[in-house]
């Protein structure tokens, strides 16, 4: 763990008191003067910055300057965590101080990957999990920048006769290596990671770090790709299944608990006694934390309520094990409910339709909860907007996306109207 603040010297001096940056990182303590001073009077202990106020007009400047600081240094730390290892303080604070000790640099001398770390440090701050940014678009962004032999500059993504646009989508869909070794992303892939630069480019436009240009060539390209829901006979199935593995019956009860209140996975593996009240759970998701009334509350089902009673309303926690745990033990213990019906699909890979034949559990992840109570509070009744006060989908179009209705179920729920 890291931590990071500001502190003036002296909050008693009559005269200004110099600021000071400590940071505490895997077991070190740093401790650097920021070269920056401050009337005691007009720092704000708490948020760790100078107060804006008239007669301060030089708060501004200072609060821009250890803004820069400490991304700098957060820069420094990430760059250290992907090598794998942390300096000692010594070397950290040499390393900082070549920086000038105060690292501002001028707008002109910067590089495209300067503004990029900033923005990474502007996501931190904005969203809980940014590794759709900070870890998929930075390793795209480096290994097409050495596949096209160049290194990026704006002027270039932004001039048409460079190609950087045509290049750039070549690569996610022809050369990226995707998840499972081979050359090319999914199309839905590929256009996330274009919406993610898309994302970086426009906070640069907002900015004025660059002009404004077309996006148009860096699509956000989407297909439908079939994914699965449990039906209620399945999940039936997978809450009687006998299981010996205590680890399965675990990650079992954890995939029905998260099937019968739509959150998720973050969300339904942290659930504790002290959630639930009036045979309610009452949350508030993990990845929404940030926004205003994301609280949930969710009634609790029969199925939820006998799930919950083994572990007396406080189940086990699947906090410090990897996702991929509970992917793989819940396809298993879906296997040995007998979710061996065919699955076929259709999609692109390295700009090639491919057909995929897989059994049904082979396709149960984690996020199978959500969809699938979604699906199934849908075709049993429940208006759209209700499911999507669970769900957080903000659209009705998306939800509908994210619903699964195959064709027979639609037939026989709709038929009415035939």
């Amino acid at each position: 763990m890291s931590g990071l603040k500001f502190y003036i010297r002296d909050k008693n001096a009559r005269v200004d008191s110099s600021i000071q940056m400590v940071l505490y990182y895997d077991g070190y303590r740093l401790k650097v003067s920021t070269g920056i001073n401050v009337p005691p009077a007009y720092w704000n202990a708490k948020k760790q910055r100078a107060k804006v106020l008239l007669e301060f007009p030089d708060a501004v400047i200072i609060n821009d300057e250890l803004d820069q600081m400490e991304e700098a240094m957060n820069s420094l730390l990430r760059k250290y965590r992907d090598f794998g290892y942390y300096p000692v303080p010594a070397t950290l604070r040499k390393e900082f101080l070549a920086l000038g000790g105060n690292p501002l640099k001028d707008r002109r001398d910067k590089t495209f990957w300067d503004y990029f770390e900033e923005f990474i440090v502007y996501k931190e701050k904005q969203l809980s999990d940014i590794r759709d940014y900070n870890n998929s678009l930075r390793k795209h962004l480096v290994n097409a920048e050495k596949k096209m032999g160049r290194e990026h500059r704006f002027d270039l993504i932004a001039n048409p006769e460079s190609d950087f646009a045509e290049n750039w989508n070549h690569y996610l869909l022809y050369e990226a290596i995707n998840s499972e070794g081979n050359p090319g992303l999914a199309r839905n892939t590929a256009g996330k990671m274009n919406k993610c630069f898309k994302v970086f480019l426009n906070w640069c436009f907002d900015r004025n770090i660059i002009p404004r240009f077309s996006l148009k060539k860096f699509p956000t390209v989407h297909e439908d790709v079939d994914k699965v829901y449990v039906t209620e006979e399945e999940l039936e199935l997978i809450t009687e299944v006998e299981l010996e593995d205590e680890l399965e019956q675990i990650v079992r009860d954890l995939f029905v608990i998260g099937c019968e209140t739509g959150l998720r996975f973050s969300d339904f593996i942290r659930i504790d006694s002290r959630d639930i009240r009036n045979n309610q759970i009452h949350f508030r998701p993990k990845k929404t934390r940030k926004q205003a009334n994301n609280k949930v509350i969710i009634p609790i089902s029969e199925r939820l309520d006998d799930t919950l009673k083994k572990y007396e309303y406080n189940p086990p926690s699947f906090n410090g094990k990897r996702i991929t745990q509970f992917n793989t033990t819940i396809r298993e213990v879906c296997r040995k409910a007998g979710l061996t019906t065919d699955i076929v699909r259709y999609k692109h890979k390295g700009g090639v339709e491919v057909k995929e034949v897989k059994f049904k559990f082979e396709e149960i992840s984690s996020h199978t909860c959500r969809r699938t109570f979604c699906t199934l509070k849908f075709l049993k009744g429940m208006p759209a907007q209700a499911i999507m006060k669970f769900s957080g989908h903000r659209s009705e179009r998306n939800f509908l996306k994210y619903l699964k209705l195959d064709a027979e179920l639609t037939a026989s729920k709709y038929g009415e109207f035939f």
